[in-house]
């Protein structure tokens, strides 16, 4: 039986994400859908509050299952078993996300332990499949089965209790840290750790990006089911179209360029800047939804245009890291990083969101994409000073 979890049925792929690693990242949509419709029935300080503090929990439990696969890459029967566990257990979270309250609190956080004990498992089974690595593996199985007790003790003990959980969720966060901290005082050499897989990183952090940018898209149609249409409405959304697309356009010819493999610890700023990136693009596609349903012609509440330019200008900030903290390769094309642009753009939002109270959303969505675009444009001219260099990579390419 043991001997059979161990079988691979395709051939293992070293760098790029497996199929069902993608099918494991459909989950988030669920999850994340049900985040955003949580935060566009409460727009007040508290849910938004509430909103970037579940974010935290959410996205960690998609980090811990990308920072297993980019050392420890297994496909065989046993982890797609596992996967799918894990993949079972996130759905419940989705099912209760959007009702929780501090009272109904319990499920949600027997859920989360749960999902720790997998993880627990999978180390487990990397113990064996890694010999050279079974002290590392070892004290992350162990680490994450205690994570999971925490978490479950909780459940039992006080739910309702906001400060344990950001107490639990800070020392699953800091896993690695304490493991090294605890060999530095009994004076004992780290365990040494598999190399990590750059290219399936950037491809994980990109399928996600994908995901929540191609959330905004979801919750417009759906919610337009049946709706009768002006024109105007069309050009609102086609600006909202070009905002979407501008942030895919910065993040993606970014990250065709990263190399992660050359920043040192700034890879810990690439990671964790991720966080506030995501937050920022689903907020954005919750309060984008709620625009393009106003009215036209008439100027949006003060709640929805400062998280609607606020939001976007945490996603330009957070950006500004990202690229900061990876730097691109000696390529055509490739450039270095340009933050004085990134914090231009992101006052600009800023001032807008909070000067901008008389413009109607056909002019606030204008201006959003104009400061949008100028970022886009500025980008594009960079990368072009060198276009002799592209055009002879493109004629080797060929």
């Amino acid at each position: 039986m043991f001997h059979f979890m161990k079988i691979h049925t395709v051939p293992a792929e070293e760098e790029g994400s497996t199929w069902l690693q993608l099918f494991f990242d459909l989950v988030y949509v669920a999850i994340l859908v049900e985040l955003g419709n949580r935060l566009s029935h409460d727009l007040t300080l508290e849910g938004v509050a509430t909103f970037i503090l579940l974010f935290i929990p959410i996205w960690w439990s998609w980090l811990e299952f990308v920072e297993y696969g980019r050392r420890y890459p297994v496909d065989d029967i046993g982890q797609r078993i596992l996967t799918v566990l894990y993949m079972a257990i996130m759905l419940l979270l989705a099912f209760e996300i959007h009702s929780l309250t501090q009272t109904t609190a319990t499920t949600f956080i027997v859920t989360y332990g749960l999902a720790k004990f997998v993880l627990s498992l999978m180390y487990g089974r990397a113990w064996i499949y890694y010999p050279d690595y079974r002290r590392s593996t070892s004290n992350r199985a162990v680490a994450y089965a205690v994570v999971g007790l925490l978490w479950i003790t909780i459940a039992v003990v006080a739910p309702a209790n906001l400060g344990l959980w950001v107490l639990v969720v800070l020392l699953g966060a800091l896993v690695p840290p304490l493991i090294h901290l605890f060999y530095k005082l009994t004076k004992s050499t780290d365990p040494p750790l598999p190399p990590i897989k750059y290219r399936f990183t950037l491809n994980r952090f990109g399928e996600l990006t994908i995901i929540v940018l191609g959330e905004f898209f979801i919750k417009l149609v759906t919610s337009s089911a049946g709706r009768e249409l002006a024109a105007v409405n069309y050009l609102i959304g086609a600006g909202l179209l070009a905002i979407s697309v501008s942030l895919w356009w910065l993040y993606f010819d970014h990250l065709e360029h990263a190399n992660l493999a050359k920043v040192g610890t700034r890879l810990w700023f690439w990671t964790y800047s991720h966080y506030p990136f995501l937050v920022a693009i689903t907020a954005y596609g919750v309060v984008g939804n709620l625009i393009f349903a106003a009215t036209p012609l008439t100027p949006l509440d003060d709640t929805k245009r400062l998280l609607f330019t606020t939001a976007l200008a945490l996603a330009v900030l957070a950006f500004g890291v990202i690229e900061w903290a990876s730097n691109e390769k000696d390529e055509p094309l490739s450039r270095s990083a340009q933050p004085w642009i990134r914090f231009a753009g992101a006052a600009a939002l800023l001032a807008l969101g909070f000067l901008g109270g008389s413009l109607n959303v056909g002019w606030l969505v204008l201006l959003v994409v104009a400061i949008l675009l100028l970022q886009l444009g500025w980008d594009v001219t960079v990368r072009l000073k060198r276009p002799d260099q592209a055009m002879a990579q493109n004629a080797l390419n060929t």
